[in-house]
């Protein structure tokens, strides 16, 4: 992991037995206004996706778009578009800060509080191992929630995601500890998440 230790506000967060997660702030020249938020808010698809989950196709609870190198989970592939210019300096950001490799971007939009992402690991099908997962935030404040094991054992932290926050998690992490962004009452408001990976073969198309 090639993190810079310039990443403003940076805390690592010790899970125990080994495991990180990171939290840090993009520099405000990367954070944007009202403008900007819009402006990313318009790169939504026009439909959502759709994905399997227990044997069934459904809709997922949110806009989403690979950008950069396709996508693949939950038995379905997200094709991707090549990067935007709108992306291409927070692309530039990421790869100067923490990881030069990083060539795919999977966008998520979030409208309002009954989008959300359930507790999962992030797939590491083509993935490279050990490589970094990071994901910008942006607009409406919501819950970034780690969680491990189950029942009365279950391990659970939570992570306010605001405008701005950059969140990093090892590869290791991912593999041990699920995360989501649940539904919330108290966050009513647009998020848009835009995480990075570094995928195998990932040819990164610009437009």
């Amino acid at each position: 992991m090639l993190f810079l230790q310039s990443l403003l506000s940076m805390i690592v967060h010790d899970l125990g037995e080994g495991f990180q997660f990171i939290t840090a702030l993009l520099p405000a020249n990367h954070i944007g206004n009202a403008a900007t938020t819009d402006a990313l808010w318009q790169l939504h698809p026009a439909e959502k996706h759709r994905i399997m989950m227990i044997g069934r196709e459904v809709e997922t609870p949110r806009f989403q778009q690979a950008f950069g190198a396709d996508y693949q989970y939950t038995g379905r592939t997200n094709r991707a578009l090549p990067v935007p210019p709108l992306l291409a300096p927070l692309l530039a950001w990421v790869h100067e800060s923490i990881d030069q490799r990083l060539n795919g971007l999977l966008l998520n939009w979030y409208d309002g509080p009954e989008h959300y992402i359930g507790p999962h690991h992030d797939s590491t099908k083509n993935m490279i191992e050990g490589a970094p997962i990071v994901t910008l935030s942006f607009g409406e404040t919501r819950i970034f929630r780690l969680s491990r094991g189950k029942g009365a054992a279950q391990q659970v932290k939570d992570f306010p995601a605001s405008h701005g926050t950059v969140i990093v998690m090892p590869y290791q992490t991912n593999l041990v500890w699920k995360h989501a962004v649940p539904k919330s009452a108290r966050y009513t408001g647009r998020r848009i998440s835009v995480t990075l990976r570094v995928f195998q073969d990932g040819v990164l198309e610009q437009t």
